[in-house]
């Protein structure tokens, strides 16, 4: 599998995401589907922009530096939107961004956590959807069709040999996966390869619920330090 290809499939994934919604959801816990994937659209837009720049020569717009905030006041303005449209427009944005990929290919860009189009591309348009529909599906009671999700993430970024940034992110989800499942050995030592590799992710695993499991394990309390 290459980048393409794990791109490709993600497409796949959002679209029996949203069969999925559409057939059952009702009134569900966090965020609606609709607003996922409007959200997501609103993202890919954004970086299309930017890859569209990027090729021409020109500088990127500057990126909102307070996402939270910045989240907030744009997701007003998708209050209302079927999924089916917020969908088609998130995918049809995928189809732009895969195609613009491919013309530019490796180059640096500077993307939040992102140093490159390839960072950029997979953490805005594969891991990012990927953590809403976790999400969703966690908190609707589809406990396996998540783990699903991060599992596939894993395997996926592994055999396309994503960058290290990448590789490191799915660990840490397959490890948060690890916890819940009750499997402690497993999910420390992948969050040892996690820590060694990106030391920054230690403040965020201190809080994340996923991991409460082993919050009174010495091991883990060990591989949080400094």
């Amino acid at each position: 599998m290459d980048i393409f290809e794990a791109l490709e499939h993600e497409r796949q994934v959002e679209k029996d995401f949203v069969e999925l919604t559409l057939r059952n959801e009702r009134a569900p816990r966090g965020w609606p589907a609709a607003l996922i994937m409007f959200h997501v659209g609103m993202w890919r837009e954004r970086l299309r922009n930017s890859l569209i720049d990027l090729a021409a020569g020109r500088e990127p717009a500057r990126l909102p530096e307070d996402v939270d905030q910045f989240n907030v006041s744009e997701l007003a303005d998708g209050i209302g939107t079927p999924v089916a449209d917020a969908a088609g427009r998130a995918d049809y944005l995928l189809g732009e961004l895969i195609e613009l990929y491919r013309s530019t290919g490796e180059r640096p860009l500077a993307w939040y956590a992102a140093s490159t189009t390839t960072e950029a591309v997979l953490r805005n348009s594969y891991t990012h959807p990927r953590n809403h529909m976790y999400a969703y599906l966690r908190e609707n009671g589809e406990d396996a069709r998540a783990f699903e999700l991060f599992e596939q993430a894993f395997a996926e970024m592994r055999d396309a040999s994503a960058p290290p940034l990448i590789q490191q992110s799915t660990r840490y989800n397959l490890a948060c996966v690890r916890s819940v499942q009750g499997r402690a050995d497993d999910a420390l030592e992948l969050l040892k390869d996690v820590f060694a590799a990106r030391p920054d992710m230690k403040e965020a695993a201190r809080g994340d619920e996923e991991l409460a499991a082993l919050r009174e394990d010495a091991r883990f309390q060990e591989l949080l330090r400094p």
